[in-house]
C-alpha cells in the first residue's frame, strides 16, 4: 500500500489549472489529469497497516491544531531529475510548512521513513516532461484554499494512477499554534 498525506484542490481550482495549462503550454504526452491535482504534505510510500494505524491515530489527536490556509500558486517550475513540471508558490507557505513539519514528526514516530528534503508545496502538472520545457505563455495566478487534510492512496491501474482519499480531517479555523510545536 502506497500512501501520502496532502490537500485536495476544489473541482473549480482543478479545472482552472487544467485550462491554464491547455492555453499556456504545449500538449505533453504525460500531462497529469486534473482529477489528480493535489498538494502533497508528506509522501509516506509503502507502509504497513500497523504504521498507518499509528499515524492516523496520532493525526486524530492533533489535527485540530492545524488551521485552514491559502496558497498562491504563481510559480511555474521544472525538476529535472523526476522530470516534473509544477506550479508552486512565491508567497507565504508558513501554514503549509508547519503542518508538513508536524505530519513528518508523526510519520517518523509511526516508524515511517520520510524525505528529509526541504518542503516545497506544489501541484505537479506534467510527468516525464522534456529536458528543456518551454516557458508558459501566461503567468500562473491561482489562489487555492485548503480546509481539510487527507490520507491519499496511490493506486496504479490500467487507466493510470488514481489517488483515492482514504481518510480526511477537517482543519480548525480557531486553532492556535502550540508552544514548541511546528
Amino acid at each position: 500500500m502506497r500512501y501520502f498525506l496532502g490537500f485536495d484542490l476544489s473541482a473549480k481550482d482543478k479545472l482552472a489549472i487544467e485550462h491554464w495549462r491547455s492555453i499556456s503550454l504545449p500538449h505533453f504526452e504525460r500531462s497529469i489529469p486534473a482529477k489528480n491535482f493535489h498538494v502533497t504534505s508528506v509522501f509516506l510510500g509503502q507502509v504497513t497497516t500497523t504504521q498507518l494505524d499509528l499515524l492516523t491515530q496520532s493525526i486524530e489527536h492533533c489535527h485540530e491544531n492545524f488551521k485552514p490556509f491559502e496558497l498562491h500558486l504563481d510559480q511555474y517550475g521544472y525538476w529535472s531529475k523526476p522530470k516534473i513540471l509544477w506550479l508552486g508558490c512565491s508567497g507565504n507557505i508558513q501554514a503549509a510548512t508547519q503542518i508538513h513539519g508536524r505530519l513528518k514528526e508523526l510519520s517518523q514516530q509511526a516508524g515511517i521513513v520520510v524525505s528529509t528534503k526541504p518542503y516545497v508545496p506544489h501541484v505537479s502538472i506534467v510527468r516525464k516532461a522534456p529536458n528543456d520545457p518551454p516557458s508558459s505563455l501566461i503567468a500562473a495566478d491561482f489562489k487555492v484554499n485548503f480546509d481539510q487534510l487527507h490520507l491519499f492512496e496511490s493506486v496504479s491501474g490500467k487507466s493510470g494512477v488514481q489517488y483515492p482519499i482514504r481518510q480526511s480531517w477537517r482543519l480548525n479555523p480557531f486553532a492556535r499554534p502550540q508552544p514548541g510545536k511546528r
